[in-house]
């Protein structure tokens, strides 16, 4: 069987980071990394707020019957074919990203342990919990950086829903973890150190 691995927690707390510091880390062969940024739904399939935006930061945004159906499809063994989120990008083009069995899978995403038959697929739930300031200051470097939104936009998306949306969603999540790693303004060495040697002796036995 295979083993999984879930990972999430609050916008902005180091998921993204934790994940890409595991795929550099670990034999591409052996492991599957899967985000569930890919599952959005298509703006005009997303229920607006009570201001009439549309609000990604909540579970109504994923489509969460397709992920749902591609988990099981690679727990038996076979490939899924999902179109990459490009963030609405109007000057990307999203490819179809192919994501195929392997003895580990890793994913991780805002609402992973939002729904229970998603959750409990994984074998290893993480919760990676950050202060409030800290994810407010790096997903505003973020959006402005990597996304080119104004400022004022970031920090009204911030308050009006990304905050709102983790203390309603994503904080009550903690509960089903069995581990959490705090981010506190620190470094994540030790904790990754500590999941690549976990991670690596169970490829290991799963293929031996």
């Amino acid at each position: 069987m295979p083993y999984w691995v879930g990972i999430t927690g609050g916008s902005a707390s180091g998921k993204t980071f934790f994940l890409q510091a595991l795929q550099k880390a670990l034999p591409e062969n052996l492991v599957t990394f899967l985000s569930t940024d890919h599952y959005y739904k298509d703006r005009h399939l997303i229920p607006p707020d009570l201001d009439g935006k549309i609000n990604f930061d909540t579970p109504a945004a994923i489509d969460v019957d397709k992920l749902y159906q591609d988990l099981l499809a690679l727990r038996q063994g076979r490939p899924v074919y999902q179109r990459e989120y490009t963030f609405n990008n109007p000057l990307l083009t999203p490819r179809m990203l192919e994501f195929s069995p392997a003895p580990v899978l890793i994913a991780e995403g805002l609402f992973l342990f939002y729904w229970a038959p998603i959750r409990e697929l994984f074998d290893l739930r993480v919760f990676i919990e950050a202060p409030e300031p800290y994810r407010f200051i790096k997903r505003l470097e973020r959006d402005e950086r990597e996304r080119g939104y104004e400022r004022g936009h970031i920090i009204e998306q911030y308050l009006t829903q990304v905050l709102p949306a983790y203390e309603q969603y994503v904080a009550p999540l903690q509960r089903y973890a069995h581990i959490v790693i705090q981010n506190n303004y620190g470094d994540l060495s030790p904790a990754i150190d500590l999941m690549v040697h976990h991670l690596s002796v169970v490829a290991k036995g799963a293929i031996s």
